[in-house]
């Protein structure tokens, strides 16, 4: 009976507390949505106003325009970049004349000295040669100067019809041609400043030559070596002190354009070495064949007159027929054989001596001849003395 009431009394005071709590939650204000999470109002129209000024920028002439070097010396590059080789340099206070900018260089117009170069088969030179008309389509114009070491970078481009300034020949195919109308060259922005003018009583600083090389200079000594050592007969010619020159210049060179001069230079001597063995090889070859041809002259002598009878009573058959040719090995060389026939297709058919025809005169043309035939055994191949000759139609 009293754990009966112990139970009631627990249930009234449960009862109890829950509608207590009921009656708190039904009484409390509701928490407000999270500043987070609010949906921001529609802004109002706004009044009219002037829109905030922006910041204001450094002013920049418009091209083209005057600028003065700041430094001295600067380069005058051929291209915007450190890549591209320099024609020349200015000195602090130098004017430039700026066309544009790319990337930190600026595009100037050639300063004094600075040429362009141009292909000679890409225009037709004027009567007076001061002039020269473009002949070409996109016909490049190569940025260059005394002092530079390249000529591969495009200073500008001409179409056909374009007329140029001639200055003079270059080396190989090109043309000198003053720089055309859009043509640029380019500096270092940071060593121009804009419309700045010399300060008064400064002068431009001048430039002082670059010092020389002493590797070139050895290599211009050496290259006028070997041209006197190029100006004797060729067995004479001893090529050991020029090989050797170049060779020590190429060990030493630390300059890419001289190392591969010099490379080309000892090329160029070995070959001539090769040369001046196969020369050796032909002489000897050549007295064997003149101790051989003093004998058959013997020969020719006896047979000679019988020779002449005939042809004055009879012609007899041609010992061979063919186009005169030179023969290319004994160019410039002081030997009895220098010329053969040769057939259609340009086969040799047999070599060609004379005392009484002047060979050089029938060069090209196709002839039959007669005389005394002598089979070379080193050469594989019979040789004519040619006492008749005939050209053919």
């Amino acid at each position: 009976m009293l754990r009966t009431r112990m139970r009631l009394v627990g249930f009234i005071m449960l009862a109890a507390v829950l509608s207590a709590a009921v009656a708190a939650a039904q009484t409390a204000p509701t928490p407000a949505t999270p500043a987070a999470t609010e949906t921001p109002a529609t802004p109002a129209t706004p009044t009219a106003q002037a829109p905030p000024a922006a910041p204001e920028t450094e002013s920049r002439p418009a091209y083209p325009y005057t600028g003065y070097v700041n430094a001295d010396p600067v380069n005058i590059r051929s291209g915007p970049g450190l890549y591209y080789y320099p024609l020349a340099a200015v000195g602090k206070n130098a004017a430039v004349v700026v066309e544009g900018e790319t990337e930190g260089w600026l595009a100037v117009r050639p300063p004094e000295g600075v040429y362009g170069l141009l292909k000679r088969s890409d225009v037709t030179m004027g009567t007076d040669g001061t002039t020269a008309t473009v002949s070409a389509s996109g016909a490049r114009v190569y940025a260059s100067s005394p002092s530079a070491k390249r000529c591969w970078s495009v200073m500008n481009t001409l179409q056909p019809g374009d007329t140029v300034k001639v200055l003079g020949p270059a080396e190989g195919d090109l043309v000198r041609i003053a720089p055309p109308e859009g043509a640029r060259v380019y500096v270092s922005a940071q060593y121009v400043t804009a419309g700045a003018t010399p300060s008064a009583g400064t002068a431009a600083k001048p430039i002082e030559p670059a010092k020389v090389d002493p590797l070139v200079e050895e290599y211009k000594k050496a290259d006028a070596a070997l041209g006197e050592e190029l100006a004797k007969a060729v067995p004479e010619r001893n090529y050991e002190p020029s090989l050797a020159a170049f060779k020590a210049i190429a060990e030493k060179a630390d300059r890419a354009f001289l190392k591969r001069a010099a490379l080309e230079r000892i090329a160029y001597l070995e070959a001539l070495q090769e040369q001046q063995k196969d020369y050796t090889k032909m002489a000897e070859l050549g007295e064997r064949l003149d101790e051989r041809l003093a004998e058959l002259q013997a020969q020719r002598v006896t047979a000679q007159a019988e020779a002449e009878r005939e042809r004055r009573t009879a012609k007899a058959p041609f010992l061979a027929t063919g186009v005169v040719a030179p023969m290319e090995s004994l160019e410039g060389l002081d030997y009895p054989i220098k010329y053969k026939l040769v057939d259609d297709k340009g086969h040799p058919v047999v070599v060609l001596k004379s005392t009484t025809y002047n060979l050089a005169d029938y060069v090209g043309k196709a002839v039959g001849v007669r005389g005394m035939q002598t089979y070379l055994k080193d050469w594989r191949i019979y040789l004519v003395t040619v006492d008749d000759l005939e050209v053919l139609e």
